[in-house]
């Protein structure tokens, strides 16, 4: 189980950026232009000494050979021992199942390699992809960062996509992904390296990217940036009300949007969300603003933006910046804490047995209502629990006249460590006794469960 943390997400978004793309094998030094080659024998006369300086310049090339040619397609970036190669894209049944694109890191470099994302692209889209590390032992990393050890390297490294990823944006399946990293060799970090954003694409893809919706009230459009107001939010959390923008980058180079200014009717509140976007990409923001639980409901907002190419590097250049802008939206009505608590509490309904089971045999099973008034972004039952020490299951189950009911997604533990995706299961789960729990699978084997006692 995963709480949404919306705040987590944005300020992540607002500390990643783009750094100048300045990574990769160097050019091979080509020799003479053909145009030099053919030239008539008196414009290109040489002196004596001329000529044995070009003797002896040839000679020493002819002993320096030219740096190899990287001909395969999977190398994200190979230079000064260091060496990343895409595997391909597949499920992390280790995580949660969703879509992962595996990485091999090769460090010849003696020391330890520190390599973060400088920037993650989805079918067009910038997003927020987290870098994942899969211990021998099976143990998970999931995080902003990868730290490659200098010799005897047995993890298995990845970005890790997620289906939640994929649902925010409307679509079903990867086509192509987009990814750009920094990498600190030893704590070398002012020489840290920016590779070239690479695409990845998807072998096993069976459809077309969705064409993009630029619908809404448009705050900027010149020069092939476009930025749009796509609507708001009307929470009732600690942070407000929060506005949607959507911006795209039809330009080369990498661009900042930053909001140096915000008023919520008719008040200013200092704005999070800067949108960094790779050339060609688009992204979405939810930008949340200081101190503004106090805008309810909210009506006008009129916003300022500033763009600039390349914003975290010392090439920072403001690009341009905006008039003023203002939305004004109809006023919802806005729950308050105690009417998120009653339509919660009608939700959950009249099952009441929940919290940790166990049987004879060991297996185990939990409840948990899972409530929007807790910051769950459902109300809804959820249930999950094992077979043994290397079967588990969970998902999503629906109250009926005679208990819960749901499909739940399954896991099996390996030998090593890792876990494989295993079929989804069918589940029932029905009042058993004074304060037990039956569950039934869809195969028709049955559990008798008790309250288990608090460890």
């Amino acid at each position: 189980m995963k709480k949404k943390i919306t705040l987590a997400l944005a300020l992540c978004a607002a500390l990643c950026s783009f750094a100048g793309c300045n990574g990769g094998a160097p050019a091979a030094t080509t020799g003479n232009s053909a145009a030099e080659v053919s030239a008539p024998a008196s414009e290109t006369a040489e002196t004596p000494a001329a000529t044995e300086a070009s003797e002896t310049e040839a000679a020493s090339a002819a002993q320096t050979p030219a740096p190899a040619e990287n001909t395969d397609p999977d190398v994200i970036y190979e230079a000064d021992g260091v060496k990343i190669k895409s595997t391909g894209f597949r499920n992390c049944a280790e995580y949660d199942g969703g879509p992962m694109l595996g990485l091999e890191i090769t460090n010849d470099t003696g020391k330890e390699l520190t390599i973060y994302p400088r920037g993650t692209s989805l079918n067009g889209w910038m997003v927020n992809a987290d870098l994942i590390t899969i211990k021998e032992d099976g143990y998970l990393n999931v995080g902003g960062n990868f730290e490659v050890p200098a010799e005897n390297d047995t993890n298995t490294y990845g970005v890790y996509i997620g289906n939640y990823i994929l649902d925010d944006l409307g679509m079903s399946e990867i086509v192509d992904f987009n990814l750009s990293l920094e990498i600190i060799v030893g704590e070398d970090w002012e020489n840290a390296v920016t590779t070239d954003m690479a695409t990845i694409t998807n072998p096993d893809a069976t459809g077309e990217i969705p064409s993009f919706d630029e619908s809404g009230d448009v705050a900027y459009d010149k020069d092939g940036i476009k930025i749009v107001l796509r609507g708001a939010n009307y929470d009732t959390s600690y942070w407000g009300p929060t506005v949607y923008l959507y911006a795209h980058n039809g330009t080369d180079k990498n661009i900042t949007i930053r909001i140096p200014k915000s008023v919520l009717n008719g008040e200013e509140h200092t704005a999070f969300g800067d949108m960094d976007i790779a050339p060609g990409m688009r992204m979405k923001e939810e930008v949340m603003f200081d101190n503004a639980a106090s805008v309810a409901p909210l009506g006008k907002v009129t916003m300022t933006f500033d763009i600039y190419e390349n914003y975290a590097s010392e090439d920072a250049k403001l690009i341009d910046t905006s008039g003023e802008f203002t939305a004004e939206y109809e006023p919802v009505e806005i729950k308050t804490e105690a009417q998120i608590a009653e339509e919660a509490e009608a939700a959950k309904g009249w099952w009441k047995r929940e919290g940790n089971f166990k049987d004879a045999d060991n297996n185990t099973l939990t409840l948990t209502f899972l409530s929007i008034a807790e910051n769950w972004g459902t109300n809804a039952w959820y249930a999950n629990g094992s077979f043994g020490t290397n079967y588990y299951w969970g998902g999503n189950v629906q109250i009926g006249d005679d208990g819960l009911s749901g499909t739940a997604d399954t896991s099996l533990l390996n030998d090593d460590g890792t876990f494989s995706e295993g079929n989804p299961i069918d589940v029932k789960i029905s009042e058993d006794g004074a304060d037990g729990v039956k569950l039934t699978l869809g195969t028709g084997e049955e559990y008798h469960f008790t309250p288990a006692a608090e460890e």
